[in-house]
């Protein structure tokens, strides 16, 4: 999720680059680098390379092949190897087979308790760390930990872990910018959710819309963007552009949204309920140029979808 998320943190690539640059000029080694860790591989963020370009912004390598995973191993200190090939760690390890010997310091990013990625500090020639280097690292990596917490927040909802309005917003802004792809705007209310706060109260209320947002992230296709903007009001913003039929592409999306949410089970109290929704839509640029504008017509959209029945499709037609 960080990682598809990065690239809309607005402070955190200038902090990066700052924190390497602090490194550089601390020290003396050839590469130092943020990477984000997941079971597979490592993604590498943001590098500085003094001379020899040894690991560079984009690189991936297989988790198990990185040394980033021993620094995940170690826990929450930092580890500090000056001489890989005389180091118990990894002396054998695959990178060190590869690049015959170096030196290695890295100190984990740390995310709601878990380690997701690293700081590191790298060369293909063994160095001594100083005691002062390992007190920049921990507390730069900390740095770096906290600047995605803040960042994090200004663009996820906390309850249900989808984006918010702000990203909406803002993505929408980049998206003309960037592109005049046609886009979708489904606004999704869920229907009676008032029943579930007042009969079950509003833990229960809760974990309706955290089931909401799992069947929404699990129904929608790759490549779009799902946001919480109310109490239980939520956005989809599909790219349907590259299919010919851009109204049955999202008619059956919206479909799909629908039925897979009223016969997804809520356990409350030991019992299964059920929950369904009305949906309005709404077309860039068909129905408008400006996020508010388009919101405002698949939300009146959506209230005649209510009006019909409810656990409707509405489409936003010019009066």
């Amino acid at each position: 999720m960080i990682q598809q998320d990065i690239n809309y943190y607005k402070n955190f690539d200038s902090i990066a680059k700052e924190v390497l640059a602090l490194l550089a000029q601390t020290i003396e080694v050839n590469t130092f680098f943020l990477s984000l860790l997941n079971p597979i591989q490592s993604f590498t963020i943001k590098s500085f390379n003094r001379n020899a370009k040894l690991i560079c912004e984009g690189d991936i390598f297989p988790y198990n092949m990185v040394y980033c995973k021993l620094v995940v191993e170690n826990g929450l200190e930092p580890l500090v190897i000056p001489n890989l090939r005389e180091h118990e760690l990894t002396s054998g390890h695959p990178a060190t087979k590869f690049i015959g010997n170096g030196c290695f310091m890295g100190a984990p990013l740390i995310n709601e308790g878990e380690i997701i990625g690293t700081l590191c500090a790298f060369d293909i020639k063994p160095h001594v760390f100083k005691e002062y280097d390992l007190i920049l690292i921990r507390s730069l990596a900390a740095l770096i930990s906290h600047t995605i917490l803040i960042e994090k927040g200004i663009i996820r909802d906390p309850l249900s872990g989808l984006y918010n309005r702000h990203f909406i917003d803002n993505y929408f802004d980049y998206h003309k910018d960037k592109t005049n792809d046609e886009l979708a705007l489904l606004y999704i209310d869920l229907d009676h959710f008032k029943f579930f706060n007042d009969s079950f109260g509003h833990d229960a209320g809760d974990d309706v819309i955290k089931k909401a947002a799992e069947c929404f992230l699990q129904t929608v296709p790759e490549g779009s963007h799902v946001a919480r903007i109310g109490g239980d009001e939520f956005i989809v913003l599909l790219h349907p552009s590259h299919c010919e039929d851009l109204m049955k592409n999202t008619q059956q999306n919206a479909e799909s949204l629908l039925n897979h949410l009223s016969t997804m089970p809520i356990h409350i109290n030991g019992n299964d309920h059920f929950v369904s929704a009305s949906i309005g839509i709404s077309f860039y640029p068909h129905n408008g140029t400006e996020m508010g504008s388009l919101l405002k017509k698949a939300d009146r959209s959506m209230y005649m979808a209510k009006e019909s029945g409810r656990k409707k499709i509405q489409y936003f037609h010019q009066q």
